[in-house]
């Protein structure tokens, strides 16, 4: 039976996928500007109702936060990086649009997800909606994990992920939905697979110091989704930077902040900003 938490993440996910679709986004001269649309495809993000969710509501986020992460792989394809990781992909078609000679894209996310994304793939290159599509995706990988419980370092080996060649690692809205010890052990495992020269960036939202990071974490569970929600990791600032240097990562710019708002609530009787900021780090 399908949890009241795992509805919400379903409709998240979705929602950002149809949000992306409607943003104008890059492409690389072998990208497909066109693919992204055919992969979202009849998704109907609702919410855990069955209520249709409003996918303008995730365009504030979305509309700065994209183009973040599609800089970051247009420059590590022109800087002669030739594996990109999409943890927690979902589904993001920046392996379709940023198609690059040499270069493999290696989408991972849950057993379904990825099942789902593997049969859109297949009819980008049959007549949908009217529009005949001619995509290679040869060149990109699906591996299905479980961020709880998986093992990265080794889905990532038997994908064919070359550790000793550098990799862009992007975790684009992922490790929010993370319990703490799960995020430490993806780092843990992706550190196993880090090359010289490699690069991680990432989405991690943060409260204001001096605040229990467990007492912002259940605050959010009760006021914004009665005790049933998926959003796990929120931490400060500081305590993200730490945890990137303990598993060998050295943010970039570590004194400024690229950042949006993401949401307010009251947390111990004070009104609190929860951020989510952008972190990209090189392997140190």
């Amino acid at each position: 039976m399908t949890t009241r938490a795992e509805k919400t993440l379903t409709m998240i996910r979705e929602v950002c996928a149809l949000g992306r679709a409607e943003l104008d986004r890059p492409r690389t001269a072998e990208g497909d500007a066109t693919a992204g649309r055919t992969l979202v495809d009849g998704l109907r993000a609702v919410d855990p109702s069955g209520e249709p969710s409003d996918i303008s509501l995730s365009l504030g986020l979305l509309a700065p936060r994209a183009p973040y992460f599609d800089r970051l792989v247009l420059n590590a394809v022109a800087a002669g990086t030739r594996q990109v990781v999409n943890l927690g992909a979902g589904y993001d078609d920046r392996a379709l649009r940023f198609r690059h000679s040499g270069v493999r894209f290696f989408d991972l996310d849950l057993p379904d997800v990825v099942a789902d994304k593997a049969r859109r793939l297949r009819t980008l290159d049959t007549d949908v909606s009217h529009v005949t599509l001619d995509t290679d995706v040869s060149h990109v990988t699906l591996a299905a994990v479980d961020f709880a419980t998986g093992d990265v370092a080794d889905v990532l080996a038997r994908a064919g992920h070359d550790a000793a060649q550098p990799s862009l690692f992007i975790a684009e809205h992922l490790v929010l939905f993370l319990r703490p010890y799960d995020v430490e052990r993806l780092l843990a495992g992706i550190s196993t697979r880090t090359a010289a020269g490699s690069t991680l960036a990432l989405t991690a939202e943060v409260h204001p110091a001096g605040l229990d990071s467990s007492l912002v974490v259940s605050t959010v569970d009760d006021v914004m989704f009665d005790g049933a929600g998926p959003l796990r990791g929120i931490r400060t600032r500081d305590a993200w930077l730490t945890l990137l240097e303990q598993h060998g990562w050295q943010v970039e710019d570590a004194a400024g902040t690229t950042a949006v708002d993401h949401f307010r609530l009251p947390v111990d009787g004070t009104t609190v900003q929860i951020q989510t900021q952008f972190l990209t780090a090189a392997a140190a």
